[in-house]
């Protein structure tokens, strides 16, 4: 009887062991789309002049330094005369929403809704925009289409 009780203890020890190690994420289980975005959204991006669109400003996005966060961008050189800065949601789906963006400038304001999006590879975002005279002249200043690539 003695060793029915040993061998009986000995085995509930062994099942709490493994349910409780086998219970446990260990860091093992694979990372979320958010958590991959926000990965992607670290380091160094520029903005792509080339590919960008800057309204009827004149501008071609030379000079133009970008820092992008988890939640959004801030805008130096001479396109943050127009544009300071934006700011977007990840989703748990790991794409970008709810995108706004700060006029700088006193004679033109924000016209529709912010549209922003990153593509699969995760190393470009696409800001856009249109934008219209503050004095309610009904000619929009132009459509905004900045485009960040990431560099590292």
């Amino acid at each position: 009887m003695r060793k029915i009780q040993n061998l009986f203890l000995f085995a509930l020890v062994i099942s709490t062991a493994l349910f409780t190690a086998c219970g446990e994420s260990g860091g093992d289980d694979p990372k979320s789309e958010k958590e991959l975005t926000l990965e992607a959204l670290a380091g160094t991006w520029t903005l792509d002049g080339s590919a960008s669109q800057f309204a009827n400003t004149g501008l071609d996005g030379s000079g133009t330094t970008v820092v992008i966060s988890e939640t959004g961008f801030t805008i130096d050189g001479g396109l943050k005369e127009y544009v300071s800065q934006g700011s977007f949601s990840v989703t748990e789906e790991g794409t970008l929403s709810a995108g706004a963006v700060t006029i700088a400038s006193t004679s033109i304001e924000l016209d529709g809704d912010v549209s922003v999006s990153l593509n699969a590879a995760k190393t470009q975002i696409t800001v856009s925009f249109n934008t219209k005279q503050s004095e309610g002249r009904v000619n929009g200043i132009g459509a905004f289409v900045l485009v960040f690539v990431k560099a590292s």
